[in-house]
């Protein structure tokens, strides 16, 4: 494991000396320097995690340096010493961003946890430092995959909506991706480093979404037996996602709208003003107008979410998109079960083009990592898909109301196994895969398993779990 590097700044080389000999004895990689110049200098070729630095230096002295680091090394700790320690001093040293201050002389145990906790709370900011870059690039507007005339307009909205103050309506239906837009517009905003907050607005009772939202206040109900911060005020800074709004009644929506026009809530219990800076994002697969034609939704709340209106197509109504997205669910598919990636048949691609996708792109990544688990070779094909074929495309892709025989004619599956739980069904597919690997390599048991994406050892146990019998095929080959 690497050592944390510590920097050392002191114009006394005893000092130096006494403080590098304890940091290499509690593991640390230690460099030394005489001034907060030498100490810049050194960071050039130096990346430290930890500057320990003297406050009384004969030119750059420490809050010099200090300033200095958190200008051009801003995720590096800084613990101030002084001999001259007052509450001015450390107060300032504290305001201009040092970690902690130690008073000289001090123990070498108040030392050593102070650089210890110092250590620590340099690594959490590299931690949410590198998990904001992961979300940054897992959200950009790039991983909205397709090229179609309908998603270059919804990439081309979301890049000039992300910048702005302006609340979003995202629609669609159910599957089509509107969290991730969402997150797009969130992450490529300067509320980027704020909170991105999700609610289901259709997963809770009325009651509980307004608490939920707003908070409430310690004794509003029974129950609260303190108080709740609610989601509007835990998205302080940054966005809140409210999914599915169309689901929310009147009254919630009357209190809604005044968080919309004014930026203040009123937790429920309680009768404070609180002011939240937060940008909203809606959602919903209804159509809004309709419920506001019916009564079912404020007009004015509709109004004040539909400020830029972003509308995701279905799949079905972007089939040119299909191969790209196919292509990249099955590259996290397989990583994800640690299985190597397979490779579209025509046919497959054809059944992936002619299907109605009623469960839209989240169907679709569905289906294609039950192929990537299940398919006996490293080609899928449309049997391997169990999709409808296209003249069934308009059934509910179920076997609720059909014979097991249909079931099973529709959706390329043994019909006999529709009977039986889910379980023993997935069983009987994995041994159907094992027998037809080992009957296509001829029962050669490593090319059996290389076709399979396992290791050898692993087949001979699904065949003893299976009670596959060398008996079975045309002998032990490998």
């Amino acid at each position: 494991m690497p050592r944390y590097r510590l920097l050392l700044v002191d114009d006394e080389p005893r000092m130096t000396q006494v403080l590098g000999i304890l940091a290499d004895r509690w593991g640390y990689e230690v460099r030394t320097a005489s001034n907060g110049d030498e100490a810049l200098r050194v960071l050039q070729d130096y990346p430290a995690e930890l500057i320990v630095t003297d406050l009384k230096m004969p030119g750059l002295d420490g809050a010099a340096l200090l300033d200095a680091v958190k200008a051009r090394h801003p995720e590096v700790a800084v613990i101030i010493m002084t001999a001259h320690a007052t509450v001015k001093s450390a107060v300032d040293a504290m305001k201009a961003g040092a970690y902690d201050y130690i008073m000289k002389p001090f123990e070498n145990e108040e030392l050593r946890l102070t650089v210890e906790r110092a250590l620590d709370y340099s690594r959490l900011k590299k931690d949410n430092a590198y998990m904001r870059r992961e979300l940054g690039a897992k959200y950009r507007v790039d991983k909205i995959i397709g090229d179609s005339p309908q998603i270059l307009d919804v990439l081309k909205l979301i890049e000039r909506v992300a910048p702005t103050r302006a609340t979003v309506l995202v629609t669609g239906e159910s599957g089509t991706g509107k969290e991730l837009v969402a997150k797009a517009v969130h992450f490529r905003s300067g509320r980027s480093t704020g909170p991105f907050v999700r609610v289901n607005c259709a997963a809770l009772a009325e009651t509980l979404l307004e608490s939920e939202l707003f908070g409430h206040e310690k004794g509003a109900f029974t129950g609260a037996v303190r108080t709740h911060h609610g989601k509007f005020e835990e998205a302080d800074g940054g966005t809140i996602f409210l999914d599915e709004i169309g689901e929310t009644s009147n009254n919630f929506q009357t209190k809604l709208l005044r968080v919309l026009q004014e930026g203040v809530l009123t937790r429920v219990g309680g009768m404070a003003n609180i002011s939240v800076d937060v940008r909203v994002i809606a959602a919903t697969n209804r159509d809004l107008q309709q419920r506001v034609r019916e009564g079912r939704f404020r007009e004015d709340l509709f109004f004040r979410l539909n400020v830029v209106p972003i509308h995701l197509p279905a799949l079905r109504e972007r089939s040119s998109d299909i191969p790209q997205l196919a292509e990249n669910f099955i590259r996290s598919a397989a990583q994800a079960n640690d299985l190597p990636p397979k490779q579209l048949r025509d046919d497959a691609v054809e059944a992936l083009k002619n299907y109605d996708w009623p469960g839209n792109v989240r169907e679709l990544e569905n289906t294609i990592e039950r192929a990537i688990i299940l398919s006996p070779d490293r080609t899928i094909t449309a049997a391997d898909l169990w999709i409808p074929s296209p003249a069934r495309a308009d059934s509910t892709p179920s076997a609720a109301g059909a014979d097991a025989q249909d079931a099973g004619a529709r959706y390329h599956v043994p019909p006999e196994l529709f009977g039986k739980p889910l379980g023993p069904f997935i069983d009987e597919m994995a041994k159907v895969r094992v027998l037809h690997a080992l009957d296509q390599t001829r029962w050669h048991k490593q090319e059996a398993a290389d076709a399979l994406g396992i290791d050898r050892a692993t087949l001979y146990r699904q065949m003893k779990k299976f009670g596959i019998q060398e008996s079975e095929g045309e002998g032990g080959k490998g």
